[in-house]
């Protein structure tokens, strides 16, 4: 696996990050700019630092989520409700072009933190802000997880087999959603601030409810044309069929989404039955969505008949949307994944590399890297704080004060 940093020039070298955030949503923006070369300062409250460095289960002192999602940062930590440590934030936001934050609205402004006066130092400042809500209306100022809006938005009610109940994600989605928005809408004012050439910053307002509400298609739109809300379909979808997933005759799986006429025809042919193609049950996409329960008996008892590899090489050759249903292990030998380092090992510090996601998108002058996985906490405070012009002995003082 690639270990190496062979990018010429990253493309957000010298883009400077000043993240106060935790866990997954924002801190995930961070990340994304990381991996293409900015400089992101994670800060954690001294001590207890960040929750996701207790997320899931540790082993030999390894953090798996904290090493993927933290990785490629520099890592200090700040008692920022304190006055003193507000007043370092500020010196360490004084040249940022991006400031992440994830607290509850209103809790920066508690401690006297407000983007105005940020602005007033720094009008070049982007300020990022992801919250479950918003930064405005009724729901703002309550705790708002990934899992809630999950299941706020629509997904968990559209997700699941019909005669069961609305299912959640066993990942991330929502956070995942928020953070990718959030390091767009950062560019989006990075653009605007230095090639539109307005100079200034701007406020980036993230909920993680929208980004997953914005995903969902046009839902709202169906809704008023048709009166209807989306049904669970399991495996199944309203707009094309067949589309599911089928089990082969190794008790493998493969999935196969037959979404336009020709892929259809070709699905029909290639299970030696083209005289589906006129059986007026699914001459077109309408009728074969409407007419799934008797269509999809057919492809699976057709794949179930072979093996995977086998029914898999004969879509392929015959250019039927196919793909097995891998796992993580599956992936990591895969060719396609190999050749696309769709996982790489990480550096980690002296100990063994770690293997985790590689870097996407791919760009082809500027790609980013895996510098290193997630460090300990606080491991760049005397170089970050040093070169805001803070003295040894003012860092041993603040770290006495526990302001550091």
């Amino acid at each position: 696996m690639p270990t190496t940093d062979t990018a010429p020039q990253h493309a957000l070298r010298g883009l400077k990050v000043v993240e106060c955030a935790t866990v997954i949503a924002a801190p995930l923006c961070g990340r994304l700019l990381a991996d293409f070369g900015a400089d992101v300062i994670h800060v954690e409250p001294p001590g207890k630092g960040d929750p996701l460095r207790k997320f899931g289960f540790t082993k030999d002192g390894i953090n798996p989520w904290w090493k993927h999602y933290a990785r490629n940062k520099r890592f200090v930590t700040l008692n920022i409700p304190k006055p003193a440590g507000r007043d370092v934030l500020i010196r360490m936001l004084a040249d940022a072009d991006i400031f992440i934050e994830n607290f509850r609205p209103g809790r920066l402004e508690e401690w006297g933190i407000h983007y105005e006066d940020l602005a007033k130092v720094n009008p070049r400042l982007i300020m990022v802000r992801v919250s479950g809500f918003g930064q405005t209306g009724p729901y703002s100022s309550q705790p708002g997880f990934g899992t809630l809006m999950e299941a706020m938005s629509g997904f968990a009610d559209m997700t699941g087999f019909p005669d069961g109940p609305p299912v959640l994600p066993t990942f991330a989605l929502a956070d995942s959603f928020a953070g990718f928005y959030a390091a767009t809408a950062a560019m989006f004012a990075v653009y605007n601030r230095d090639v539109i050439g307005t100079g200034l910053g701007q406020v980036v307002d993230v909920s993680i409810l929208e980004s997953v509400f914005s995903m969902l298609g046009p839902n709202a739109l169906v809704h008023q044309m048709t009166g209807e809300v989306p049904a669970r379909t399991g495996n199944r979808n309203t707009t094309s069929a067949p589309r599911n997933v089928y089990r082969t005759r190794d008790d493998r799986w493969i999935a196969i989404a037959a979404s336009t006429q020709s892929t259809a025809e070709r699905l029909f042919t290639t299970m030696g039955q083209p005289e589906l193609i006129e059986d007026p049950r699914f001459a077109d996409n309408t009728l074969r969505v409407a007419n799934a329960d008797e269509l999809d008996p057919l492809v699976g008892a057709w794949i179930a008949e072979q093996t995977l590899d086998d029914v898999s090489a004969l879509l392929y050759a015959n250019e039927v949307p196919a793909g097995p249903i891998n796992n993580i292990a599956d992936l990591k030998v895969d060719p396609h994944a190999i050749a696309r380092e769709m996982v790489v090992a990480a550096p980690d510090g002296d100990g063994e590399p770690l293997e985790m996601e590689g870097i996407f998108p791919k760009l082809s002058r500027t790609p980013g890297a895996v510098r290193h996985a997630g460090k300990d906490i606080g491991s760049d405070n005397a170089e970050v704080f040093a070169a805001l012009g803070l003295s040894a002995d003012e860092i041993a003082a603040l770290e006495q004060d526990d302001i550091i």
